[in-house]
């Protein structure tokens, strides 16, 4: 299995972005490649992204782990991932979450639930081939491209898979781009 991981940066993170960095080379199971786009142009997390999926698909990646430069993945969080490779399509994970007590993400996976409400964070392993398919990120007025990704996931078929123990950390620092405090 051949892991990708994917982080959209913004210039001024360094230190989030350096963090990020060590964490994802800390990994029990070592990606093949770890794409950091930093956002010079202000471009958005989706055009970032995108921009990222043709060198993940001439690596051959078989899977894109994606994670924000201000979070962090524990050291088995790929290994965890993919331990339901065989059952699933998109794979998330719950977190430990820092910098707000109000904030609570954890849910395993209801397909009825997730057609209401986003409640699966963008820090997720999906298979690239269905990024390819489906035309993995576009913009969304909402500024929610990930729900949009898996609500058309959903309709495509995709098998979602929830591993129910926090293997990464969302952190909160009040200039996050999404769920602002």
């Amino acid at each position: 299995m051949r892991i990708g991981v994917v982080t959209v940066s913004l210039p001024e993170r360094h230190e989030y972005r350096a963090e990020c960095i060590r964490a994802v080379h800390e990994q029990t199971l070592q990606p093949v490649m770890h794409a950091v786009g930093i956002d010079y142009e202000r471009a958005g997390v989706a055009m970032m992204l995108n921009r990222m999926l043709p060198s993940l698909v001439a690596a051959e990646c078989d899977w894109v782990a994606q994670i924000a430069d201000d979070d962090l993945m524990y050291p088995q969080h790929l290994e965890r991932l993919a331990s339901k490779t065989d059952e699933a399509d998109i794979i998330y994970s719950y977190c430990d979450v820092t910098g707000r007590s109000d904030f609570a993400v954890n849910e395993p996976f209801d397909a009825d639930k997730l057609r209401h409400v986003n409640y699966i964070p963008a820090t997720t392993m999906i298979r690239t081939s269905l990024c390819v398919e489906l035309g993995w990120q576009r913009e969304a007025r909402n500024a929610y491209e990930d729900w949009d990704f898996w609500l058309r996931a959903l309709d495509a078929g995709a098998r979602f898979a929830c591993v129910p123990e926090a293997t990464w950390v969302y952190r909160f620092h009040g200039t996050n781009l999404s769920f602002p405090q």
